[in-house]
């Protein structure tokens, strides 16, 4: 019976061994994405570290010959104080340290060294109850894999989008304790020193349940810290953390700690990507926006009594969910998604995940409108969907197509400046149709722009860059495209003398779009000629890495 009870208890440690060591270091790199900005890199990193310090902790164990059930426990003890507290602490070094990134390595390091020396110890100790070594290696090790991959389906589908990242540390640490005090019971009588053992646990226990009542009040006033303006909505969704302040008027959106927008000049990016194709185009009955979830570029579009039906698609249904309700965001998009003319959720797309919201419009007078006139409430499918799917999927035909995606620094955005992207969207594309592609500065990244403008062209598209001044982001360039037959000296010379602007604008001009068009001396002079990107050789996310390495 005793032997009965301590392979159970062997087998529920491995398996709680195998998830949490994953799980702290899932955490560390979600919080490393925030922080420096480059979600895949950092896990990548964060994983390849925790493997190697596994190996590292796996030789150190050998050096211990006795009190193997002591050893484990404080290692267990010592896993839930690190791993538990780590979150918050690389929180509090990035507001108050310039060394937060050296902090984030050493804790994913040490956490893997202590999660490397407790597996090959479980073996050691269940080998006293499996009489082969071939047994006993396939039993530990298949638990310890169970433990690793329920972790990560735990994390992904429950814990990442709806518990903080410091809240779930401590609560991991606080599994950790509750092991170590189950050990105590169960082999209570090869403890060599119970009584220190049962003390150390109570006190980490107790800081580790402060840390869970505080968790996320200590992290938003350590995040608040970090911007300038008052919070006044925070969401870490599956894609990303999303923050929206603001101060008086002003509003500003981040996402992952990068800036967005912000109020006080949205209106110059936002009519500068969305009216140039609008004007140019053969048609504007059906729009398609990909990306732009904060309805800013939906909202200029929608000035158009032209359009019909104006489609969104953005990977994160949380960022929708935020401009279709939050009440300052829905005052500065203007009620986009209330709008019937939008789409959201275009009937038979698989791979696509989110929930229904309600828009409510009878909070006009808290809003600051002089309207008081009701309008009817809109139902908005949030919806999860990658653009790139979309378009392979999608059976539509659009007149203009406004391409509003963020910056190609990581692989999962660097399909979307993709050749075989363009081409997708092309055949998507009614005759005569226009695109307008948000392509990164001119000045800081020249050979990403020039790449957008090479892809475009590569899948068969006439191309005219353009370029204004965004105060929150200095120079920053665009991409005007066409399926119609012209040649790229065509469409220029149309953007050099465009017609009228339609609809009421609050910054742009006839005259100001003509002046986009030209760019600062050599500001466009490389030193190598530009690559086409590919989904297979994406170039791109390389002269996006190389370009704002130093700003």
């Amino acid at each position: 019976m005793i032997g009965r009870r301590t392979r159970l208890f062997l087998a529920v440690a491995t398996l709680l061994v195998g998830a949490s060591g994953l799980l702290h270091e899932y955490v560390l790199s979600v919080l490393g994405n925030s922080l420096l900005g480059s979600r895949l890199e950092e896990l990548f990193i964060i994983m390849a570290m925790m493997m190697f310090a596994m190996g590292v902790g796996s030789l150190a164990q050998q050096h211990l010959q006795n009190a193997l059930v002591d050893a484990f426990l404080w290692l267990q003890l010592g896993l839930a104080l690190v791993g538990g507290s780590a979150a918050m602490v690389v929180s509090v070094s990035y507001v108050h340290s310039e060394s937060y990134a050296v902090v984030l390595y050493g804790l994913a390091m040490l956490i893997g060294i202590l999660v490397g020396v407790q597996v090959p110890l479980l073996l050691r100790l269940n080998q006293g109850y499996v009489s082969e070594l071939r047994h006993n290696l396939g039993l530990l090790f298949s638990l310890d894999y169970a433990g690793a991959l329920a972790g990560a389906l735990l994390f992904v589908f429950v814990l990442l989008t709806t518990v903080s990242l410091q809240r779930i540390g401590f609560s991991l640490g606080l599994a950790s304790v509750a092991v170590v005090v189950l050990g105590l019971v169960v082999f209570r009588e090869r403890v060599a020193r119970p009584r220190a053992l049962t003390y150390a646990a109570g006190f980490v226990a107790l800081l580790l349940g402060l840390g869970v009542q505080h968790a996320d009040r200590w992290a938003v006033a350590l995040e608040q810290t970090y911007f300038q303006h008052p919070i006044v909505f925070r969401e870490t969704s599956q894609y990303q953390h999303i923050v929206l302040t603001r101060r008086d008027d002003r509003l500003r959106l981040y996402l992952n700690r990068h800036l967005q927008f912000d109020s006080r000049d949205e209106v110059i990016y936002h009519e500068l990507l969305v009216h140039p194709a609008m004007s140019l185009s053969a048609a504007r009955r059906r729009v398609l926006i990909l990306g732009g979830g904060d309805g800013l570029a939906l909202r200029e579009v929608l000035k158009y009594a032209e359009v019909e039906e104006a489609t969104v698609i953005d990977i994160d249904p949380a960022v929708v969910r935020m401009a279709a309700t939050e009440p300052h965001l829905v005052r500065q998009n203007r009620r986009a998604f209330a709008d019937p003319r939008v789409r959201l959720a275009p009937p038979g797309m698989s791979g696509a995940r989110g929930a229904r919201v309600t828009v409510a419009l009878a909070n006009q007078r808290r809003l600051g409108y002089r309207d008081r006139q009701l309008h009817p409430v809109a139902e908005v499918e949030a919806v999860a969907l990658d653009a790139d799917t979309f378009l392979q999927q999608t059976s539509g035909s659009y007149d203009v197509a406004i391409l509003d995606f963020t910056d190609p620094r990581e692989v999962e955005t660097a399909k979307l400046f993709s050749r075989e992207f363009y081409l997708a969207l092309r055949e998507r594309l009614a005759p005569g149709a226009t695109v307008a592609v948000q392509s990164s500065s001119p000045f800081f990244a020249p050979e990403l722009f020039l790449c957008v403008g090479a892809t475009l062209r590569a899948a068969g598209f006439a191309v005219a860059p353009y370029q204004h001044n965004v105060p929150s982001f200095n120079a920053w360039g665009f991409h005007l495209a066409t399926t119609g037959e012209g040649t790229d000296a065509e469409l220029l010379g149309r953007l050099r003398a465009p017609p009228p602007l339609a609809v009421e604008t609050t910054f742009l001009t006839p005259e100001v779009i003509a002046a986009t068009t030209y760019f600062g001396k050599n500001w466009l002079a490389v030193a190598t000629p530009i690559e086409v990107s590919t989904k297979m050789n994406p170039v791109i996310l390389r002269y996006a890495v190389a370009g704002w390495r130093n700003y």
